[in-house]
């Protein structure tokens, strides 16, 4: 595969995630990752700043750092270059929830790697990166992060932790997609159900489904994989992406259908959106860092001579959200 291929290949699940115009990548299992100790964490990196500064933010997704950037340099009268990078295909202002955030003002450079970005040497004077640098490949990406923040400016860079409540939950994720997708029988089970159901357009042809032995013997076995799939869920309460698939069945058991075909479309895409959410749940996974692999990576960018502060990113004051590292002169 040619990297173009391989980097489109690696971002589609991404790219499909960010058209639903989510604004950050735990929306299915965790709730509060731009505020209390992240938006602390962003505020002060955003404090020092000038009027006219650059600020790039590498995995921007559908921009939350960026807009968060807005409002502050709105706040404080000045004007800010913000610009979001992503590996995805992204288009904020044309998501789904677009409606919801005003990104006027704001620069994105989809199909953009960490690793090759389009300004020169010194341009930025802080890049950001939240959940972003750590699935990159590291020596290019902090190459290319020296390169671009010069001797002037400054980079900061939430990462995720093995420690982390992210860490957990993505865990519980991943192996509640994993049962998911290979071991319950839970979506052929609907698609066979629901093809006798759409079959049956109209009162009489529904009242005869309960003495046709296929459509019986199909709703029996819809039946046994939906108990599997409550009882799962009762295993693992923490793996949304269960509750999501079982709200979203209920729904389309519910609803009429123009033809079996239309059904079964609806049940490939459920299942393609829990393929997604795995092949996600499985680059966090890997790309997770523990405290040797962080000290790795501060002394790769301490080599350029520029200062490095590393910290914990709290929520709550509590929970331990991931890493922080922060490069440059403050």
């Amino acid at each position: 595969m040619s990297n173009a291929t391989d980097h489109h290949h690696a971002a589609a699940p991404w790219t499909r995630l960010w058209r639903t115009g989510v604004l950050h990548s735990c929306a299915s299992g965790i709730d509060g990752n731009y505020d209390d100790g992240f938006a602390r964490f962003w505020l002060r990196q955003f404090e020092p700043l000038h009027e006219g500064a650059r600020i790039i933010d590498v995995g921007t997704g559908n921009g939350a750092i960026p807009l968060l950037a807005q409002s502050i340099s709105q706040a404080r009268n000045l004007h800010w270059q913000l610009h979001g990078v992503d590996i995805a295909d992204i288009d904020p202002p044309g998501s789904i929830d677009a409606r919801s955030c005003t990104y006027q003002g704001i620069a994105f450079h989809p199909n953009t790697s960490m690793t090759e970005l389009p300004f020169g040497d010194g341009a930025a004077d802080l890049i950001c990166s939240q959940f972003a640098f750590e699935y990159a490949p590291r020596d290019l990406a902090i190459t290319e992060i020296l390169r671009v923040i010069g001797t002037h400016g400054r980079a900061a860079l939430v990462m995720h932790s093995e420690d982390s409540l992210i860490h957990t939950i993505s865990r519980s994720q991943w192996e509640a997609c994993h049962w998911l997708l290979q071991e319950s029988d839970v979506f052929d089970a609907c698609t066979r159900l629901l093809w006798h159901i759409a079959q049956a357009t109209d009162a009489p042809a529904r009242r005869r489904l309960s003495l046709d032995p296929a459509a019986e013997s199909a709703r029996t076995a819809f039946n046994a994989a939906a108990t599997q799939l409550m009882e799962r869920i009762e295993l693992s309460p923490d793996a949304q992406v269960l509750q999501t698939t079982a709200q979203a069945l209920g729904r389309m058991l519910q609803q009429p259908w123009q033809s079996p075909d239309d059904a079964t479309t609806a049940v490939q895409a459920l299942r393609a959106w829990a393929q997604d959410e795995q092949a996600r749940l499985g680059l966090m996974l890997e790309a997770v860092l523990d405290g040797a692999a962080l000290q790795d990576v501060v002394q790769r960018f301490a080599a350029s001579g520029l200062p490095c502060r590393t910290g914990k990113l709290m929520y709550r004051d509590t929970m331990p959200m991931g890493w922080t590292l922060e490069i440059g002169h403050e």
